[in-house]
């Protein structure tokens, strides 16, 4: 009888208690509507374009990066075999200035496939070398040469491109597998060389040439020297991205 009063009082418990039911989970980023997730993404590269620019005027410890605005440079060859003006130029003791004044005219990451179309512009550059060195001639018949400061401009470069990204090997960093529709454009370049077979009323007359040469070669084959340094920025910039713990972030709104 005692065992009779026990059953049923811990059916009548049982039947009292509140009914569990299956947990209900709830996911934040779900609920994010496509244009606060805009929002967010645009929060995300704004962040990352500070970031950029801090690295360029300030360095970095963590990454072992010096200041890269002035750019100092102990050495840089140029070779244009162009035929109306072929130069072989070397500088040396090279400071650039103006890189961290960069300006993004557009930005826009696509998350459905993981692109990110740029569009940015440096102002002005300003080029400077202790010592040049040059030799060349123009039309294959009149000689060029000379050695002594040289000063260079550039105003209003301008480079857009497409990003294709990636996640890393390690699952950790958003990294760059290729750039397409990689384009610049340079307007703009000035020439100050001093000394140049034998200076005086032939530097403007030289530095004249140079500069119309120069801006006629590097547009001339834009696309070339745009491939070029896109797989060259693939190669430079993963390294660094591959240090990033970014992935996350870019997961997070997928």
């Amino acid at each position: 009888m005692k065992l009779l009063i026990l059953v049923l009082t811990v059916c009548t418990i049982a039947a009292a208690a509140p009914k569990i039911t299956k947990e209900e989970t709830f996911d934040p980023v779900s609920e994010i509507s496509q244009n606060d997730r805009s929002i967010l993404v645009n929060i995300l590269i704004r962040q990352l374009i500070a970031y950029v620019r801090s690295i360029i005027n300030n360095g970095s410890e963590v990454f072992g990066i010096p200041p890269l605005d002035p750019l100092e440079l102990n050495h840089f060859h140029l070779v244009l075999p162009t035929g109306l003006l072929n130069v072989d130029l070397e500088l040396r003791n090279v400071l650039v200035t103006g890189i961290g004044a960069f300006v993004v005219h557009r930005s826009n990451l696509q998350l459905s496939d993981l692109t990110f179309d740029l569009d940015i512009s440096v102002p002005k550059l300003d080029v400077s070398a202790e010592l040049y060195d040059l030799t060349g001639n123009l039309f294959n018949a009149i000689p060029l040469y000379g050695n002594g400061k040289a000063i260079f401009q550039v105003e209003e470069f301008r480079f857009n491109a497409k990003l294709f990204l990636r996640q890393s090997d390690d699952g950790k960093s958003v990294i760059i597998d290729r750039i397409e529709e990689a384009s610049f454009d340079l307007p703009n370049f000035k020439s100050d060389l001093s000394g140049a077979i034998g200076g005086g009323d032939i530097d403007p007359i030289v530095n004249a040439v140079i500069e119309e040469v120069i801006v006629g070669y590097i547009n001339r084959f834009e696309r070339v020297i745009s491939k070029t340094a896109s797989e060259a920025i693939v190669k430079l910039a993963n390294p660094l991205l591959n240090q990033l713990d970014t992935w996350r972030y870019i997961a997070m709104l997928l």
